[in-house]
């Protein structure tokens, strides 16, 4: 590919490879416009042109200036790019960069120091290394879906997108909303054997709180269990869950794809499930002038860790092995 400019006409020839003129074509004869209005529509759609050219430019300078050579991409997605947001929202950029260079706090500390604003609201960062392996995620299904590409070092990323927007397409790959909160299912089991494992550690520590007499955290840990255990057994089926502590709702939209030896215990995870969950932040921060030691007795920590574990009694079997290494 390449790029003429004419200084004088201000008139911008971009040579393409065949194949993707071919496929510009279409889509620009698909959408009732001529070839050149629609490529400007989608550069506009982008956040080029109209005078936002420049916010994009300073959006992937700032990129560069703190991630430096390791910078791949510059993408917006969220509510703002869906035309959804609020005029308190943030404006969602996520900033791909090589796996070379490590995901730590330092990277967000250095972005603080010279923040930036695109069309008056914030821009909210989120650095990411692209997934290996062709992995995908909630959050890469959403930027697959509406993300706004304003940089791209390779095609690494777009190939990725591409991928994503196949199995979409396919069915393999659908979001659902359950209670306003949107998830993806798919076939991938990635992270299920992580979180069921983990709710097995968090039981040892509950012995741990329940031999001190603290009952408030108790409670508070086994609600932690219980959100692990059920969100592993949600990824174990190809359910991508959302991220709330309680994911009962969509246990019971999803009933149909969960083991059906487990039917016969779903409305009784689903009950400890929005129970525990309740008590999550009363738990840890109390409520009005009581502290949370004198709001919750024995009997209450007896409840909790009972109910957790039965939740990780029922959901481990359900994790395939593998998940474990």
């Amino acid at each position: 590919m390449s790029v003429e400019e004419s200084p004088k006409s201000r008139r911008l020839d971009l040579r393409v490879p065949s194949s993707l003129h071919a496929t510009l074509q279409g889509a620009a004869h698909a959408s009732g416009l001529s070839l050149n209005a629609y490529c400007v529509g989608q550069l506009e759609a982008m956040g080029f042109g109209s005078g936002r050219n420049g916010e994009a430019a300073t959006l992937v300078a700032r990129a560069r200036a703190v991630a430096g050579a390791a910078l791949s991409a510059v993408v917006l997605h969220g509510s703002w790019v869906r035309g959804e947001a609020s005029p308190a929202s943030d404006v969602d950029a996520l900033i791909v960069v090589d796996s070379r260079l490590p995901l730590i706090r330092d990277l967000y500390r250095a972005w603080d120091v010279e923040p930036i604003t695109w069309r008056g609201h914030r821009v909210d960062p989120q650095f990411v290394h692209l997934p290996v392996d062709g992995e995908t995620s909630g959050l890469w299904a959403e930027v697959a879906v509406d993300g706004a590409v304003l940089f791209e070092h390779e095609q690494d990323l777009s190939l990725h997108l591409a991928r994503i927007r196949r199995t979409i397409a396919t069915g393999r790959l659908v979001r659902r909303v359950v209670h306003g909160q949107p998830y993806w299912t798919e076939t991938a089991r990635s992270l299920a054997g992580d979180f069921v494992e983990r709710s097995a550690a968090r039981l040892r520590a509950i012995e741990v709180l329940y031999d001190s007499g603290s009952w408030a955290d108790v409670v508070r840990e086994s609600q932690e269990t219980i959100e692990l255990a059920l969100k592993g057994l949600l990824r174990a089926v190809g359910i991508d869950p959302p991220r709330v502590h309680d994911v009962a709702g969509v246990l019971v939209a999803e009933r149909s794809r969960l083991p059906t030896s487990l039917a016969a215990d779903i409305d009784r995870l689903v009950a400890v499930s929005r129970k525990l969950c309740r008590d999550r932040e009363r738990a840890f921060y109390g409520a009005e002038e009581l502290a949370p030691s004198e709001l919750y007795r024995e009997s209450d920590a007896d409840k909790a860790r009972d109910a957790a574990r039965l939740v990780v009694e029922r959901v481990s079997p359900h994790i395939p092995h593998e998940s474990y290494d």
